[in-house]
């Protein structure tokens, strides 16, 4: 199965992004095929990106360099396009998205862009980490289109 997002946030720097999507969610959020997430990680702040299918709604927690912590919720039905970047993309090899963005009635961006956390995160070099990681985001993009879908 590869090493889940719980699991990559199991080491001691992502400790606290981990437990915050815990106090918030429980750790249904990592167990339940309801939800979806997706970490980035910047040396500026580390991000849970979380879809909500039965909510309907795309949840970002962030905890910065000082530790601070905050939540933002917002709706799916909110959305008025994504757009998906690839790099190099190939049919063959089935190239996942480097990132995606996503425009919000109202005129708010915003772009996740998980391969940041391969500059970030030494861990996030290996192999099956980093394959597992787009994995999850092509999971995470599929759950936020057939969420807008429903």
């Amino acid at each position: 199965m590869g090493i889940t997002v719980r699991e990559r946030l199991t080491t001691s720097g992502l400790e606290s992004l981990r437990t915050a999507a815990v106090l918030e969610f429980t750790e249904e959020v990592f167990e339940s095929g309801n939800f979806r997430s997706l970490e980035v990680l910047t040396p500026e702040q580390q991000q849970l990106f979380i879809v909500n299918r039965n909510d309907r709604t795309l949840t970002i927690l962030s905890v910065d360099a000082k530790m601070n912590v905050t939540k933002e919720t917002l709706f799916i039905e909110q959305i008025i396009s994504m757009k998906e970047y690839f790099e190099n993309y190939s049919l063959v090899d089935n190239t996942a998205p480097g990132k995606i963005e996503i425009v919000f009635m109202g005129g708010r961006v915003l772009e996740i862009e998980p391969r940041l956390s391969l500059l970030h995160e030494e861990n996030y070099k290996d192999p099956e980490i980093s394959t597992q990681m787009h994995e999850d985001f092509e999971l995470f993009i599929a759950a936020l289109k057939s969420t807008v879908i429903l």
